[in-house]
């Protein structure tokens, strides 16, 4: 299967099975990102106990949390513009940027280079925020989705996004200033740009699945509506984003390097 190729090819022959069954899978994360991104550690903390001030999505996602999280990051996006009027929906877009860029490639890559599958659930997601309100980093509750374990590639994503993605996007969405086809199109990016950075971990027919999955199937595995689709559509020869993540909106943000958006 292509999930274990990387592996494999570390330890021989000899089956995963029985040598990683004394290793706890946090510590198994810890090394895989250790050896392939580093960086991820900085704002993914494993099995360790998450300071008091953390929250899982049913607590942040409160109106008496979340609209003062982005409140606060407001005042720090418009600190130099105080005269602007302020724009809840490419400010939100920033935050939701904020939150499922810094966890949606490392649980890609604990769920396609690991055979051993994380539990995305986000009661075992606890985030702590940094001072001026947007999410900053992750403490993981690691447990074993063991139902996912023997699931392909294209399965494990499609979990992914059921059972994490699309809660936090509700939960997001929810208060009204902000739609979820926003989030879900900066997310499809993401995700694309992410699969493009893992080709040297799995073959070209994984790949191929996964972006097919993601972009072109109207439908998830469980029969409802994809939210990715035609997120990323074929231009001008190659995979690019379908619409504009807004955030140049924002005093002193400027627009992406592929803004979709024609300068004048």
């Amino acid at each position: 299967m292509a999930i274990i190729t990387r592996q494999a090819y570390e330890y021989g022959s000899s089956p995963l099975i029985f040598l990683q069954s004394d290793r706890s899978l946090g510590a198994a994360l810890h090394a895989l990102f250790s050896e392939h991104r580093a960086y991820f550690l900085d704002s993914v903390k494993l099995g360790e106990e998450a300071p008091a001030a953390c929250m899982p999505l049913a607590n942040w996602s409160q109106p008496e949390t979340f609209l003062p999280l982005t409140h606060l990051y407001s005042d720090h996006l418009y600190r130099d513009h105080p005269h602007t009027p302020r724009e809840a929906k490419p400010l939100q877009s920033l935050w939701a940027q904020w939150y499922f860029g810094l966890i949606v490639p490392p649980m890609m890559m604990a769920l396609l280079l690991e055979p051993r599958a994380l539990d995305c659930s986000p009661e075992h997601f606890h985030i702590e925020f940094h001072e001026t309100g947007r999410p900053a980093c992750y403490w993981l509750d690691v447990r074993e989705d063991e139902d996912a374990r023997y699931l392909s590639a294209r399965q494990r994503i499609d979990r992914m996004i059921q059972r994490h993605l699309l809660p936090v996007v509700q939960g997001i969405e929810q208060h009204g200033d902000i739609n979820a086809k926003l989030i879900w199109n900066n997310t499809g990016y993401l995700m694309h740009w992410f699969l493009s950075e893992l080709k040297p971990f799995l073959d070209e027919d994984t790949l191929v699945s996964l972006e097919h999955a993601l972009f072109f199937s109207r439908e998830l595995l469980n029969g409802t509506d994809n939210p990715l689709y035609r997120t990323m559509i074929p231009r001008d020869g190659a995979m690019q984003r379908r619409s504009c993540c807004q955030r140049y909106r924002i005093p002193d943000v400027q627009r992406c390097g592929d803004c979709t958006l024609k300068c004048a």
